[in-house]
């Protein structure tokens, strides 16, 4: 599914928590980072330049943003497991 390296899917998920996923929820992580990906959105894309500096404080709170949906989609992964567990006892 994913437009770059797995390796590198793996290892921005891990960073972020996502790395223990159900299989729906990993296939629509894996496309919002390959949609980043092509975007140079990621953190780690060294090829976006952003000379104007309201565009780089733009591009600063939205991927504060991103990084706290992240947390979120963990959090909530966490209780759908938990609840499912609860609900089979």
């Amino acid at each position: 599914m994913a437009l770059f390296d797995n390796r590198r899917v793996d290892g921005i998920m891990a960073d972020r928590g996502l790395s223990d996923l159900s299989e729906e929820t990993e296939t629509h992580v894996e496309a919002i980072l390959s949609e980043l990906d092509s975007k140079k959105l990621l953190r780690d894309s060294d090829t976006a330049n952003f000379t104007d500096r309201s565009n780089q404080e733009k591009i600063g709170f939205l991927r504060a943003i991103m990084e706290q949906n992240w947390i979120l989609i963990a959090q909530n992964e966490k209780l759908l497991k938990a609840l499912n567990k609860e609900n089979e006892n």
